[in-house]
């Protein structure tokens, strides 16, 4: 099974940070979202299936009319896929021609050119849109042969670019499609931005990625499943049902309403909207009768169904990343129609509470209804409390009354504070202990060595002392022998003098 078999559900859950259906959390602001796709060579092996097409599917249906979206794509240059524009007939008919031409045909990997076409108006930003970017690669930094050129590249990213997008609120959502992908660097991207970053290693990794990024990115009421079966209000005017499948098994896949009417891939008319390929399936019923509706759905999908009513959950997210020890704060309201609900008795009658989940699996509940009187303009400002280990937490915000349920799954990464910088101006004085052995065994080691030298060497001067007095003995005893130098010499010149 490839790797990123999942990929279109995890691309659609960073995506989903910048989407805003009726019950997404927000104040009003439209959507912008700017998608970079990284089309390097590298590309043929981490998705040998270009899965990154079905993706771009998924995104162009469910994006909302009058958001703002765009698409790059980037190798060693830049070019625009799909003009950065108002989302309507038009845009979505040119974006869903344009994705035959994502390929592999990219040298490099130029990320800092690819984020600096994504911001081309970055002075002059429509202030009713909230602007976000998705960065999709397998590789990191590549713009040169040098590898100082682009790790320097790299640091001009995260030391002036990241913090500039940051301050102003544009996150950088970064996936890594493969290990070869610079997980430091994207990480660090996404957190100085306000991003996230998720990292997909296998098809069974990236599955739950997906289930963890789509509420962590964008929080979107939904209602609950209670197996197969879900509810529906008379506020609803529309729900939108999202399955992803599991692997080559059947794709079966069969809906019915409170009347026991089935609804299936072949039937689509103006109340049902029916889309589903090898990936996933999108379904959309307007105007949907109130009751329990059944999804039969393939062993091992997932299935997420998403609400747009005249009753709306609205909250205001904490952001994707804090430092541990923060308490944050969420803001949460009810509207009807728009209006935010404020009468005390309409209030009373729900049930809102916030369940915090920690990386362990601990669960803590905060009965909101309970804890807080009902606020005069319906804003409940709920105190989170600080979260000391570091992580992945889940959010989860409830709401229930009568027929009326509602879920908002969040979650955020909580990050250890970075450790200070210290100016040291003199060694560090070790501990006696670790100080006095070592120079114990090192003064044993050259006592030992020293006592080896003297040794040798005295040993040297005995044996010449001793071979200086056999030569002297030797000398003494032919001096005593009586024979004398020149008695010869003298009888051969007497001999000559007779001649």
């Amino acid at each position: 099974m490839p790797r990123i078999l999942l990929l279109p559900a995890l691309l659609l859950a960073l995506c989903f940070s910048s989407l805003a259906f009726a019950d997404t959390a927000g104040v009003g602001l439209k959507p912008d979202l700017r998608l970079l796709i990284d089309i390097s060579g590298s590309m043929k092996e981490s998705d040998p299936d270009n899965l990154r097409a079905p993706a771009m599917e998924l995104i162009i249906r469910l994006l909302p009319e009058d958001a703002k979206a765009g698409v790059w794509l980037f190798g060693e240059d830049v070019r625009e896929l799909v003009p950065h524009g108002v989302v309507d007939e038009e845009w979505r008919r040119q974006a869903q021609a344009a994705m035959a031409l994502i390929d592999n045909s990219g040298q490099r990997t130029n990320i800092p050119a690819a984020l600096a076409a994504a911001t081309y108006d970055f002075e002059r930003l429509d202030p009713g849109f909230r602007t976000s970017i998705v960065l999709l690669t397998d590789g990191k930094v590549d713009i040169a042969e040098s590898p100082m050129v682009n790790a320097g590249s790299a640091r001009k990213l995260l030391t002036e670019l990241a913090p500039e997008l940051g301050a102003t609120g544009i996150p950088v959502h970064t996936i890594a499609l493969s290990g070869e992908a610079d997980w430091l660097f994207l990480r660090s991207l996404a957190r100085g931005t306000g991003g996230i970053a998720e990292q997909a290693q296998s098809a069974e990794a990236l599955s739950g990625i997906f289930l963890q990024a789509l509420e962590m990115a964008a929080p979107t009421a939904r209602v609950p499943l209670n197996g197969s079966r879900f509810a529906i209000d008379d506020s609803v005017r529309e729900f939108t049902l999202l399955v992803f499948f599991d692997g080559e098994k059947s794709h079966r896949l069969t809906l019915r309403d409170p009347g026991g009417t089935e609804y299936e891939r072949t039937q689509s008319d103006g109340d049902v909207d029916w889309f589903q390929n090898s990936q996933f399936a999108l379904i959309t019923i307007t105007e949907p009768a109130a009751g329990a509706w059944r999804v039969e759905a393939p062993e091992g999908a997932r299935v997420r169904v998403t609400v747009i009513s005249d009753l709306q959950l609205e909250v205001d997210p904490p952001p994707n990343s804090l430092p541990a020890g923060r308490i944050s704060e969420l803001g949460l309201r009810l509207t009807e129609q728009g209006v935010v609900l404020t009468d005390p008795q309409v209030l009373g009658a729900f049930n809102i509470a916030i369940e915090l989940i920690d990386p362990d699996g601990a669960r803590k509940l905060i009965p909101v209804s309970g804890a807080y009187p009902v606020p005069a303009d319906g804003e409940y400002r709920v105190v989170l409390p600080a979260m000391e280990v570091p992580g992945r937490y889940q959010l989860v915000a409830w709401l229930q009354a009568q027929t009326v349920e509602r879920e908002l799954p969040m979650y955020l990464e909580v990050v250890a504070p970075p450790e200070k910088a210290t100016l040291v101006t003199r060694g560090q004085e070790p501990p006696a202990d670790d100080f006095q052995a070592p120079l114990m065994w090192m003064l044993g080691t050259i006592g030992l060595v020293l006592l080896v030298v003297w040794m040798l060497l005295r040993r040297r001067k005995r044996r010449k002392l001793e071979l200086w007095q056999k030569r002297a003995r030797q000398a003494s005893s032919i001096t005593e022998s009586g024979l004398v130098s020149g008695v010869v010499a003298d009888q051969q010149e007497d001999r000559s003098g007779l001649d």
